[in-house]
């Protein structure tokens, strides 16, 4: 019989779950920098991106950033095991109010469809959790290799108020279909995406980024409201936040919109900077003609 590698995991996350939160997250303060700092490829990552972001820091500031990073890195590994576990009711009580999401809940009583970008910033599993209690969510979804992992973490997704869908054209027709029948859907906007999706270069802490177009091409078909949604870890629990994007995102130029995504996604980074997900190789690609800023 063939090991999986997917039951291991699961095993592990069980396990894990049966601790508290709180405690999980102290734990993490230990074990994160003594196993995740072995990994140079993580390290060097965070670094670059930092000195790329943050060109002031000095090396003894980063240093103290990438520790405190690791840190949270392992906290949010740690928290998946009950956002992928625990019951809707549990997570929803790990929910408490601190931004003002007006602007959003209003626009939930609309007849508007709704697409809410959700970068990785603090635990966007937990969007999951805030967004559904509104409106059924639509999200992409990229099947894993392992079937028992895959089969794992599409149930934990889709037993709250939500549905996954391919990330192919049937997935993209879903995605507009819903938006047209005044649905909710979402889109993780923060990596390099891919080929048969489509970007454009637009600037991200100064730096050239290639930005995705599609949530961008969807807004302007289906005529849908759009916000930045994001989770932050705090505490007692985590704390969402899900701002309305800034008006050039409806633009018709691709650059202008892209432009606009990633300053509303730098300003989410700036409230709480340790928890966006810098050992992520965000400027692996560049316009032609240039080289990676990584190598």
């Amino acid at each position: 019989m063939k090991f999986s590698y997917g039951f291991l995991v699961i095993g592990i996350m069980r396990f894990v779950s049966l601790f508290k939160l709180k405690s999980l997250r102290k734990a993490a303060v230990f074990v994160g920098p003594l196993l995740l700092s072995k990994n140079r490829r993580t390290t060097e990552a965070i670094d670059k991106n930092l000195q790329f972001s943050f060109p002031d820091m000095s090396e003894e500031e980063r240093k103290v950033f990438t520790k405190n990073r690791l840190i949270c890195m392992c906290q949010t590994l740690f928290e998946m095991s009950h956002t992928w576990i625990k019951s809707p009711e549990t997570l929803k009580n790990y929910l408490h109010a601190t931004y003002d999401n007006a602007a959003f809940e209003s626009e939930i009583a609309s007849n508007n469809g709704i697409m809410v970008l959700v970068p990785h910033i603090g635990n966007w599993e937990m969007m999951n959790v805030y967004l559904t209690q509104f409106r059924t969510l639509t999200a992409m979804y990229k099947p894993l290799k392992d079937p028992s992992l895959d089969n794992f973490i599409r149930n934990a997704r889709q037993r709250f108020n939500s549905q996954l869908v391919p990330t192919n054209s049937k997935g993209i027709i879903k995605i507009i279909k819903t938006l047209q029948a005044e649905g909710m859907v979402a889109f993780l906007p923060d990596q390099v995406p891919e080929e048969n999706v489509g970007g454009v270069f637009a600037p991200l802490f100064g730096h050239q980024a290639y930005t995705m177009t599609l949530a961008h091409k969807l807004a302007l078909k289906t005529k849908c409201r759009v916000f930045i949604g994001t989770a932050y870890q705090t505490e007692q629990g985590f704390t969402p936040r899900v701002e309305p994007i800034g008006d050039d995102f409806y633009c018709q130029d691709a650059v202008v919109a892209a432009r606009c995504l990633n300053m509303a996604i730098e300003e989410a980074i700036l409230l709480q900077p340790i928890q966006n997900q810098w050992e992520y190789k965000r400027y692996r690609l560049q316009p032609e003609g240039r080289k990676s800023l990584y190598k």
